[in-house]
C-alpha cells in the first residue's frame, strides 16, 4: 500500500503500552506525530497486576482499534527463572486475549533481547511466540532486519522500517561552550568526551574507562565526562570506584533533568557511546539532535542512522579500535563532522514517521 496522508473519517484509536513517557520522550514525540496525522493515541491509566493489557482494554470506556506494544520487559518480570517463566506465560496469554477481543496488535522491536537480561534464552522464546501473535512489526533500521528475522523466525514481509525521530525541541538549545563548562564546574581547556545515558553494563563504560586508563598520557589535557543514572547502586558504586583511580575522568552518576541536558552537550567536544550490543539507541539520536560528532561501535543500525557522519565508528568490542577512534577524533575536522551529523538528523522527521506509522496501522487493519 502506498503512503497515505489523508485523515480517515473515523480516527484510528491506538493504545500504546507500556507507558515509558516519564523516562524517554520517544513515545511523547511519536504520539504527537500520529495525532498530527489524525490518529488518537491513548496510554494506560493505573497498574493492573494480572493481564494488564487485556484488562486495560476491557475496563476502558474508550474503544481501541490497535494495541501498539513497545518494550516488553515490564510484562515478563522476575529475578528467578520460574518467576520469569510464569510472567512470560501470563504476558503471552494477555496478548492472545487482546487479539481475541478484536484488537489488532502492532509491536515495535526496540532491542533483540531486553538489556541485561538474566534469562536471554527464555526471553528469546517469548519473542518468537509474540511475533506470531502480532499483525505487524516495526524495526528502526534496515540493517538489523535479517538478524531479527533469523533470531525470531518470522516472514520479513511482516516488518516495516520506521526510524526513531530526532529530539530537537525537547531539550533546550546549545549555549556557549565555555559558559556551559563553567556552570558544570568542568575544565575550561582541553577536549571533553561525553558519555551520556543510563549507566548499564551493555553501555560499555567499563571498556571506555579501561581504554582511557591505558592511554592516560595521550588524554592528559582532556576530560572524560560520564553522565547518567546507574542501573543500580551496586553497579554505580563499581563504576565510581573505577573512575576515581583514573586521571581526567569526571562522573555524574545521576539522572539528568530535561532543563540541564543542554549544558552537558554544550560543554562536550565529542560524544562517546561505546555500546557492547545494541540495535538502536535514543542516546545516539539525542547526540545527533545536538549536532555532536559521535564515537560509537559499528553495531546494529548505528551506521545506517549516522549515514555520512560515520567517520568515527569503530569495530565493536575491541579496546584498540576504540582507542583509535578516540585518537582519530583529535585529527579529523570536527566542524565538518558536525555538519554531516546535522544533515543525517534532518532525515529523522517526526511528521513523516507519523505518516509511515499510520500507513502501517491501516495495513494491519485492512483499511
Amino acid at each position: 500500500m502506498s503512503a497515505e496522508t489523508s485523515v480517515p473519517s473515523q480516527p484510528i484509536q491506538v493504545l500504546m503500552m507500556p507507558d515509558y513517557r516519564v523516562d524517554n520522550p520517544y513515545q511523547i514525540l511519536l504520539a504527537k506525530a500520529l495525532e498530527s496525522n489524525g490518529v488518537q493515541v491513548h496510554f494506560p491509566r493505573g497498574y493492573r497486576r494480572v493481564f494488564p493489557i487485556w484488562r486495560t482494554i476491557k475496563t476502558s470506556q474508550q474503544h481501541f482499534d490497535v494495541l501498539h506494544l513497545h518494550w516488553i520487559s515490564p510484562y515478563i518480570k522476575g529475578e528467578q527463572w520460574l518467576t520469569k517463566f510464569i510472567y512470560s506465560i501470563k504476558f503471552l496469554i494477555d496478548v492472545l486475549l487482546t487479539r481475541r477481543s478484536g484488537i489488532t496488535v502492532v509491536w515495535t522491536i526496540h532491542n533483540r533481547i531486553s538489556h541485561d537480561s538474566k534469562f536471554p534464552k527464555l526471553e528469546l522464546g517469548v519473542r518468537r511466540i509474540l511475533v506470531k501473535l502480532v499483525k505487524r512489526l516495526i524495526l528502526h533500521n534496515h540493517s538489523t532486519i535479517a538478524a531479527i528475522v533469523q533470531d525470531y523466525r518470522f516472514d520479513a514481509n511482516k516488518a516495516i522500517v520506521i526510524p526513531i525521530g530526532h529530539y530537537r525541541g525537547i531539550y533546550q538549545d546549545l549555549i556557549d561552550e565555555q559558559s556551559a563548562r563553567k556552570q558544570l564546574g568542568l575544565p575550561s581547556t582541553g577536549r571533553i568526551y561525553l558519555s551520556q545515558g543510563m549507566i548499564r553494563p551493555y553501555k560499555g563504560i567499563e571498556r571506555l574507562l579501561r581504554v582511557w586508563r591505558r592511554n592516560e598520557h595521550f588524554f592528559k589535557k582532556d576530560t572524560l565526562l560520564i553522565v547518567g543514572k546507574p542501573l543500580n547502586s551496586a553497579y554505580g558504586q563499581k563504576i565510581k570506584q573505577i573512575a576515581a583511580t583514573i586521571a581526567g575522568v569526571i562522573i555524574y552518576p545521576e539522572f539528568v533533568e530535561d532543563d540541564r541536558m543542554h549544558l552537558f552537550f554544550s560543554a562536550a567536544t565529542v560524544v562517546v557511546l561505546p555500546f557492547e550490543n545494541i540495535l538502536t539507541s535514543s542516546s545516539l539520536v539525542v547526540a545527533m539532535s545536538y549536532g555532536k560528532p559521535i564515537i560509537a561501535p559499528n553495531l546494529g543500525g548505528i551506521q545506517e542512522t549516522l549515514g555520512e557522519a560515520d567517520k568515527l565508528l569503530y569495530a565493536p568490542n575491541n579496546d584498540q579500535e576504540l582507542f583509535l577512534a578516540l585518537e582519530k577524533s583529535t585529527k579529523i575536522d570536527l566542524k565538518e563532522i558536525r555538519k554531516l551529523v546535522t544533515k543525517a538528523c534532518n532525515r529523522l522527521d517526526w511528521h513523516e514517521i507519523g505518516q509511515k506509522t499510520l500507513t502501517l496501522y491501516r495495513v494491519a487493519l485492512d483499511i
